[in-house]
């Protein structure tokens, strides 16, 4: 049986979670494909094009190996000398795993992550340095300055597992600066979907912000 079969099974029987509306145009022939497979699995279209875009989520994040705990101290290996002498950093709020993690950040004005080894990433933080908030699917939602100061506390039962650090100055945007604007800005690509990474050009999109909450 196949992965793709098995989670649509198993997707019958699984409690619902909120959805969201989204609008998506298709191809005539890959429409046609895909209604086609949702009349032979008994589905409906709408449930057949989660469950495609659910395999195609689970299929990325295995070849960027974002929740592999080797793959990200290796990461972490690679940016530390970085990280070290940068003062701007990208920080993603978690909203791939957790509304409410990304809530509390904002709400609350810290940098937080969770879970060893991505935890540590908190650590490496300095006294003002500058932390942009970024969410999946909006962009830079805030930003403010390191404490330098970590805490921790527990998080889903397990002991010590957050390690946050209070953001000074901060502030959340009212319109927030997408992705695509932050690459115009800087003229490269930047990587979101790690949880911290550094940002040695970050002083150029700090410059920008209050400019282009205003357009």
């Amino acid at each position: 049986m196949s992965k793709l079969v098995e989670l649509i099974r198993e997707s019958k029987s699984a409690k619902k979670e909120e959805m969201v509306p989204t609008t998506l145009r298709l191809p005539v022939k890959l429409n046609s494909y895909v209604e086609g497979l949702a009349d032979y699995l008994s589905l409906s279209k709408q449930e057949m094009l989660l469950r495609l875009v659910e395999e195609g989520v689970n299929a990325a994040e295995s070849e960027l190996k974002l929740d592999d705990p080797d793959e990200e101290k290796k990461q972490q290996a690679t940016e530390r000398e970085v990280q070290g002498k940068c003062g701007f950093h990208v920080l993603n709020t978690n909203k791939r795993h957790s509304i409410e993690d990304h809530e509390w950040m904002i709400q609350e004005g810290v940098a937080a992550a969770f879970y060893d080894p991505w935890k540590f990433n908190i650590n490496r933080l300095k006294k003002g340095d500058v932390v942009f908030l970024y969410a999946n699917g909006a962009g830079i939602v805030a930003y403010g300055t390191a404490t330098g100061e970590v805490l921790v506390k527990d998080y889903d039962g397990k002991s010590d597992e957050t390690h946050y650090q209070k953001l000074q100055g901060f502030k959340r945007l009212s319109k927030p600066m997408p992705a695509a604007e932050v690459r115009k800005i800087l003229s490269r690509n930047v990587v979101f979907l790690r949880t911290m990474s550094a940002m040695p050009d970050g002083q150029k999109v700090l410059e920008k912000l209050a400019a282009y909450e205003r357009t």
